[in-house]
């Protein structure tokens, strides 16, 4: 592998000694870069090189993709981490290798631990030669070096007997071989020589063409960017004029929606009076109808406690009727008792006229008769009395049945007078109930203005959400204005500097060299270091990022990021 200098680094060599040549029908010919590829999958780092590789298309063998992937290694100053981790993961790949192979030995480590020198080299290799994919020809001049070491003391002849003659023409013919290989390795080297002066030349045909492409390009840019200016200056007038008719028309937008507000303003502080004395009614009604619901349970009581004295009345008035009964059925007894008493009294009197006539018989029977009549007397005088009594008894009860009837007339008118007042509170409950339901369709009307009121607020909202709209895209258009003004600036005032009126870097001023080569910076012109242009930005002039200056990077992102702000 060689870079542009000529310096010749072959640890490709390393990883192909010992390497197995398996070409058979199934399997295909292996390489290096298939141990790199085995090793690669568990290294994240190494991803990105192996993608950049596979998007080179100009490396057609496994050869070319390998030499490509070390040299970006080398480039990155990873060379011996990868070195280090496939020492370590060597029984992954010792399939592939012979038990002779250098990188199954111990000297391995000792390679891994000498490319850690190479880390202050700072490489910069190119990967777009076309010859990574042709290995460079070596001539192979171990045959040649004795055994041992050269300082050590030649060893004598076997014999004497060897003949000088013999000795000098196989020198000269050892000689003539190496010189033929010389020459060989010469002719090789001159046509890759020659192979490179033709690419040359192609390449310096190709960039001549390009220059005159872009000659062309430049002049149709700077006819273009007359045929903008005059085009932008068009577009600036019309703006201008729309931006007139259109603040004129916002202005009248404006003022008829104040007017609208205003309206509906004076609108909805009406409902919303309306909306408070109807509340105001409600609660009212409310209350009126707990207090017409207090009475109702107040006379729904007051007729069951009228109820229950109804009945315990009519249970007094049938209790009284028995107590009658049981009179009369008392005064016929007495009546009957006092017709026997009469009876007796009667047949006394008999008695008495037969006692009379035997008064003559015996005196002291007669004595005995009046003592008797004397007593009946009394009993008849008692008897009277308790007739009397039950007399009076009876008057009091016909006149406590007339207080009952009387007082069960009062109680029926009263129950007429609470049927009437239900009725009148059921009317009353009937015309609350019509203010409810008037109530009810006060509120949907008010809900209905509300839902109005929220309409109109939502296209006032719409509305100051267009003026935003149209305030966003103002500002959107005066930032492109601004930025095609600063990209005709900037192709007014940069100029694209030629290689060779500039030896050093135009930001770090280091000298340009083989290692350190010129790059130019496609914003401003100038010619910079790889380091100080190490930065790609989209430009108006391609589609794609190119390479710019760490100050136009600044410069760019900066206007990039303002917009956004």
């Amino acid at each position: 592998m060689n870079d542009n200098s000529g310096f010749k680094i072959d640890d490709f060599q390393v990883l192909k000694h010992g390497l197995k040549d398996k070409n058979g029908l199934f399997t295909g010919r292996t390489d290096f870069f298939n141990v790199i590829q085995i090793i690669s999958r568990d290294l994240e780092w190494t991803k990105d090189l192996l993608e950049s590789i596979s998007n080179m298309s100009y490396l057609k063998t496994f050869t070319g993709r390998g030499r490509a992937f070390l040299r970006l290694t080398m480039m990155q100053k990873k060379s011996h981490i990868f070195f280090m981790e496939l020492v370590n993961s060597v029984d992954k790949v010792r399939s592939l290798y012979h038990p002779h192979a250098l990188l199954l030995s111990e000297e391995a480590h000792i390679i891994a631990g000498l490319l850690v020198g190479l880390n202050v080299i700072d490489c910069n290799l190119c990967l777009r030669d076309k010859d990574l994919d042709n290995l460079p020809q070596v001539v192979q001049l171990s045959r040649y070096l004795k055994d041992g070491n050269y300082l050590d003391s030649p060893t004598p002849p076997p014999s004497p007997q060897i003949d000088t003659h013999k000795q000098d023409y196989q020198n000269i013919l050892e000689q003539k071989s190496y010189i033929e290989e010389i020459n060989e390795k010469l002719r090789l080297d001159f046509l890759v020589v020659d192979k490179k002066s033709k690419m040359f030349q192609q390449d310096n045909d190709m960039l001549m063409k390009e220059v005159q492409n872009m000659k062309s390009r430049i002049e149709e840019l700077s006819s273009e960017r007359d045929f903008l200016r005059k085009k932008m200056e068009q577009s600036e007038d019309v703006y201008r004029r729309k931006m007139e008719v259109e603040k004129a028309d916002i202005a009248v937008e404006r003022e008829t929606y104040e007017a609208s507000r205003q309206g509906l303003n004076e609108l909805y502080l009406l409902a919303k009076e309306e909306l408070v004395n109807t509340n105001n009614r409600v609660t009212d009604l409310e209350k009126d109808l707990e207090i017409e619901k207090r009475i109702k349970n107040d006379l729904e009581k007051a007729n069951g406690l009228l109820e229950k004295e109804l009945l315990d009345k009519e249970d007094t008035i049938t209790a009284l009727r028995k107590q009658c009964a049981d009179v009369k059925k008392l005064n016929l007894s007495m009546l009957n008792k006092v017709q026997e008493s009469d009876k007796k009294l009667a047949e006394r009197d008999m008695s008495l006229k037969d006692m009379e006539s035997r008064t003559v018989q015996s005196s002291s029977e007669m004595t005995d008769l009046v003592t008797k009549t004397k007593e009946l007397a009394i009993e008849n005088e008692d008897l009277k009395k308790e007739l009397d009594e039950l007399k009076k008894k009876c008057y009091e009860m016909e006149s406590s049945l007339e207080t009952a009837v009387t007082g069960c007339s009062v109680e029926k008118e009263w129950r007429e007078n609470l049927q009437k007042q239900a009725v009148s509170n059921r009317e009353e409950i009937a015309r609350l109930r019509a203010e409810v339901t008037h109530v009810t369709e006060l509120k949907s009307a008010l809900r209905q203005l509300q839902r109005e009121n929220d309409d109109l607020r939502r296209s006032c909202s719409e509305q100051e959400t267009a003026l935003v709209e149209l305030g966003d895209h103002l500002s959107k258009s005066k930032v492109k204005a601004e930025e095609l003004r600063y990209n005709v600036d900037m192709t007014k005032e940069n100029k694209w500097v030629a290689d060779k009126e500039t030896v050093s870097c135009q930001q770090c001023n280091k000298n340009f060299s083989v290692s350190r080569r010129r790059h130019h910076c496609r914003n401003c012109g100038g010619i910079f270091c790889h380091q100080c242009s190490d930065n790609t930005m989209p430009l108006p002039s391609s589609s794609r990022p190119l390479r710019v200056c760490d100050g136009c990077s600044d410069l760019l992102l900066q206007r990039s990021l303002a917009p956004s702000s």
